[in-house]
């Protein structure tokens, strides 16, 4: 007999999709403004329905009518805002504001047409300083009225809502390098890295950003974006890949195996690179590659297992 309990409707609920999200993920406004309004019939006053049929009808052309729903849905969700003194509630409120903003703004960022507007929108129509939008709106000023100075003014609203965005800060290095203020520059640099955790690769962009050339000899902006480690066993190694000389990665791995403090800071980029060479190797190689990846592998394994990790490696990948 089993021995597991009976699932109960509450179980039921948490493995349930909301159908209108589920329509919302399936990329299909059509079905997600259908839903909405046969809500509103039943609840006149609902905001989730209001906010997502706001957003149907922004992604389909609909925008006066979808910018109206979104703006009941704003007035209901804050009126519940001020009325309620309990944080948790508060809490949860403000971040279903969030999620609507989020929606809008990513869902038409690709397009510079709409996603600025959509940007615009959130920030003087609803009246609601949320992040993405004031760092898109930054950034246009920026670029397309050259005004690093107003540009940083909104950026300066949009970390004072998320103190840790390191896209925020990132735009904000970018336009104190702008102004000539290393300082700052290095100062937004480092929170940018402190939170990316994968989010954007900094060092990466920092490299290629044209507005930072003006620091490419400073010491101190150099050891902060240097994507390779210092230490002269390795330095070779990530330099070689990030030229994407797999071959050599490879001999260098293979005569520098066991010299490195940590061994996932060698294993990581031979087993990059020797997984980059077997797809190029001619057929006679490829058993022989193949074994060597297998080696590799099993080795990683092996340190993964005892949960070691590799802050050199996830520093070049552009993940710490």
């Amino acid at each position: 007999m089993s021995s597991d309990a009976p699932e109960t409707p509450e179980d039921n609920e948490l493995d349930q999709v909301d159908p209108i999200e589920d329509a919302w993920l399936l990329q299909e406004p059509e079905q997600v403004e259908k839903l909405a309004r046969e809500r509103l019939a039943a609840d006149p006053n609902d905001p989730q329905s209001h906010a997502w049929l706001g957003l149907a009808l922004c992604v389909t052309n609909k925008t006066p009518a979808g910018q109206a729903s979104l703006k009941k849905a704003f007035e209901l969700i804050r009126a519940e805002l001020a009325a309620t003194r309990d944080e948790e509630e508060q809490h949860m409120l403000t971040w279903e504001l969030h999620g609507m903003a989020n929606r809008l703004v990513d869902t038409l960022a690709e397009n510079p047409t709409l996603g600025l507007p959509a940007a615009q929108f959130v920030v003087d129509g609803l009246k609601f300083e949320h992040a993405p939008s004031l760092r898109m709106l930054s950034e246009d000023v920026a670029t397309r009225e050259g005004d690093p100075v107003k540009a940083a003014g909104l950026l300066k609203r949009a970390l004072a809502v998320d103190a840790t965005d390191p896209e925020s800060h990132y735009l904000a290095a970018r336009l104190m390098a702008r102004l000539g203020k290393k300082p700052q520059v290095l100062s937004h640099l480092q929170k940018a890295l402190d939170n990316a955790a994968g989010t954007i690769a900094v060092r990466t962009l920092a490299r290629f950003e044209p507005d930072f050339d003006g620091f490419r000899k400073d010491p101190e902006f150099t050891a902060l974006v240097d994507l390779f480690p210092t230490d002269p066993v390795l330095r070779p190694i990530y330099v070689a890949l990030d030229a994407g000389d797999f071959g050599k990665v490879v001999e260098l791995c293979r005569a520098n195996a066991g010299q490195a403090k940590n061994a996932l800071d060698v294993l990581y980029p031979w087993r990059e690179s020797l997984e980059l060479v077997l797809d190029q190797a001619a057929d006679p190689d490829k058993a022989k590659i193949s074994k060597e990846l297998d080696d590799v592998q099993k080795d990683i394994e092996g340190h993964e297992d005892k949960d070691e990790e590799s802050p050199v490696y996830q520093r070049f990948c552009g993940d710490a």
